[in-house]
């Protein structure tokens, strides 16, 4: 019977194998589970860490480019600030020559001196009917107004103001309207 227990042994080999082999799959999975996690986890970090990383390079690429913005602004305003003498000198000769043959010429050069000022962004300082602004005006005398509604509000520019952007080139040198309420009886 040799031949009938061998069958019976050979089956309790395969059962005995076959159960090996189903806990050496079922711990496989498992390690290989626990790896995956592991590199998963190390992948979510990496990933977090690589974002925070192009975030602050965006930060220092914005930062740079507010800089540069800045610098341009600051170049474009000495520009100006350096050519601006000549051009109120040339303003000063055009109101000399009112009525003169040479008033039209001279007007002509002065609207191309200052669209070419404005190109590079220069803005007059808002004049009469404003209201009056220390950062941007500088008051050289007041004057007395009827009403009011005019009482701190620019009635006439002696001299025009300038800005580029943000920074001032020079105030506006201005008239101020004082009211004084009448004295009741």
């Amino acid at each position: 019977m040799t031949s009938g227990d061998e069958p019976e042994a050979g089956a309790a080999a395969e059962t005995e194998s076959g159960e090996t082999g189903a806990g050496l799959i079922h711990d496989e999975v498992a390690e290989l589970r626990a790896k995956n996690d592991e590199l998963e986890a190390r992948l979510r970090t990496v990933s977090a860490a690589y974002r925070q990383k192009q975030d602050e390079i965006e930060g220092v690429k914005r930062r740079l480019e507010e800089r540069a913005a800045i610098g341009e602004e600051i170049r474009r305003g000495e520009v100006v600030a350096s050519l601006f003498e000549p051009v109120e000198n040339l303003h000063r000769s055009l109101e000399s020559a009112k009525g003169h043959s040479s008033e039209q010429g001279l007007r002509m050069v002065y609207g191309q001196f200052m669209g070419a000022l404005h190109k590079l962004g220069l803005e007059e300082i808002p004049g009469v009917g404003a209201p009056f602004d220390p950062a941007l005006h500088e008051a050289i005398a007041t004057q007395p107004v009827p009403t009011e509604d005019q009482d701190g509000v620019v009635q006439a520019v002696f001299s025009a103001g300038y800005r580029i952007g943000k920074r001032l080139i020079r105030p506006a040198r201005v008239v101020i309207g004082s009211y004084t309420s009448p004295v009741s009886e």
